[in-house]
């Protein structure tokens, strides 16, 4: 009986994703294992959970983000160097297969399903290939993941997708890159069916946006809430839309009635040149209306907690955005923050463009993709200093984590939604996130007794064209 190893390597630094208690388990090598013959032993290594120990295989599988693909590639050494082939796909290896195949024995580009089969076969006839181009397929005949090849007790979160593309194309993801801007959805009946074999209590709903991009789209989701309730599975729901979910006060309701407690929402900005050059074209038409406020409050009446995102130090941000982004997060409402910088993640328009300028800062490959995590700004935007985007991230975050607006803002939460289970998640992502602030290299800043004072004084400012050689220059505190 071959042996066929899985790998998820994971960066040093973790997130909400892998958080006890946040934690949600990889998809991609369960379809992996689910597409594989029965005739093969399969073992999976997340590392997300638990640190790697070798194991023997005859074939490795390893699939990694831009973050853990020097990971991947210090795992992929060691089987490699005792003569075990080594298969590497997932979006990273997707973006750079040139890279990549200099470290693994062969790349699968793109979604794996439509050529994993050849794969195998080719291994077991001893002629692997170097390079195997996936197909972006209908997902009529997606299989159900084999979740039993998990170790389910280490995860917080079960997981599933309902669909796959997006046509947005923000200049910042690399989904469109990988997943195309066709937008995909699954039967109905498989979604169902998969969702009954979950163990956990907890789902996150693991698509882009779980409303789609019309009225087709949403009347699925409707559709999939409705038959949540009518088969008596009780799960509790942590899903991604888009803004434009709060237009449609019975979804929620819906929703929130199917369990669905707490949603992610890409805010990005409150500047509206922001928007426009992340080519948010939702979230923009939106901000024009000054609707943010009313979206955001009909989902948190309807019972569901909102996570914001928000992407901060973007070419057309000047430090006056901390302040005017925390005045929002105030105002609205919101009950979870995510703040990241612009990453440029290789296959997106922001890559292209930074690189073509030769403007980004961090390009010692494969070592420095460590850095690409979405917490260093590796690059210096047009309208403040690195320095200063640091500065920024720092005050925000020791302003909206203290204990008074973290005990209030918790309040907010089971008070307006009536939920329980919204306020306590939004607690505990709080406390992920607050959690990884504190233990940053940046979180000692937050002591500079002029930190809180200079961005105060940039909040009473109003947005502002291009600044002045010395705003641009001057760092807000000075360097330790």
């Amino acid at each position: 009986m071959p042996k066929l190893l899985l790998i998820n390597p994971s960066n040093d630094h973790k997130g909400l994703g892998n958080v006890t208690g946040t934690a949600w388990p990889p998809l991609s090598l369960p379809y992996i294992a689910a597409l594989t013959p029965p005739e093969y032993e399969i073992s999976v290594i997340d590392e997300n959970i638990r640190p790697f120990e070798f194991r023997p295989a005859d074939i490795v599988g390893i699939t990694a983000y831009t973050a853990s693909a020097p990971r991947a590639y210090e795992i992929a050494a060691e089987y490699r160097a005792r003569g075990i082939p080594v298969v590497m796909g997932g979006i990273h290896a997707s973006m750079v297969p040139e890279e990549a195949g200099r470290y693994c024995d062969a790349v699968v580009v793109g979604e794996a399903e439509s050529v994993w089969a050849t794969v195998l076969a080719d291994f077991e006839a001893g002629r692997l290939g170097k390079r195997y181009e996936g197909a972006r397929r209908p997902l009529d005949d997606l299989p159900i993941p084999r979740r039993d090849i998990l170790k389910n007790e280490h995860y917080g979160w079960g997981s599933i997708q309902t669909s796959r593309g997006c046509p947005m194309n923000c200049s910042f993801c690399s989904v469109t890159a990988f997943n195309g801007r066709t937008f995909r959805r699954r039967p109905l009946d498989s979604v169902m069916a998969e969702l009954a074999q979950i163990p956990q209590r907890r789902v996150l709903l693991a698509d882009d946006n779980l409303i789609g991009f019309g009225t087709e789209d949403r009347d699925w989701t409707r559709s999939f809430f409705e038959a949540v309730i009518r088969s008596g599975i009780r799960k509790t729901f942590f899903a991604q839309a888009s803004l434009e979910f709060g237009e449609d006060p019975g979804l929620i309701r819906l929703a929130a009635r199917a369990g669905l407690r707490i949603v992610f929402i890409g805010m990005e900005s409150v500047q509206p040149e922001s928007l426009e050059a992340f080519h948010k074209s939702v979230n923009l038409k939106e901000l024009a209306r000054e609707r943010y406020h009313e979206l955001i409050a009909r989902i948190r009446k309807g019972g569901i907690a909102v996570l914001g995102a928000f992407v901060l130090g973007c070419d057309t941000d000047d430090p006056g955005v901390f302040p005017r982004t925390l005045e929002f997060i105030r105002s609205s409402g919101i009950d979870v923050i995510q703040v990241t910088k612009p990453t440029p993640l290789p296959g997106t328009e922001l890559w292209n463009t930074l690189d073509g300028e030769g403007r980004i800062l961090s390009k010692n490959f494969p070592g420095d993709w460590t850095e690409y995590r979405f917490t260093k700004m590796l690059y210096t935007p047009l309208r403040m200093s690195v320095e200063q985007v640091y500065e920024g991230f720092t005050w925000l975050r020791g302003e909206y984590y203290g204990a008074a607006p973290t005990l209030a803002r918790t309040v907010s939460t089971l008070w307006t939604t009536k939920s329980p289970i919204a306020a306590l998640l939004s607690y505990k992502f709080n406390a992920s996130y607050r959690k990884a602030f504190h233990e940053s290299e940046h979180f000692r800043r937050l002591w500079s007794p002029s930190l809180r004072r200079d961005f105060r004084e940039l909040g009473r400012r109003p947005p502002r064209g291009t600044p002045t050689g010395e705003e641009t220059s001057r760092s807000l505190i000075p360097e330790a």
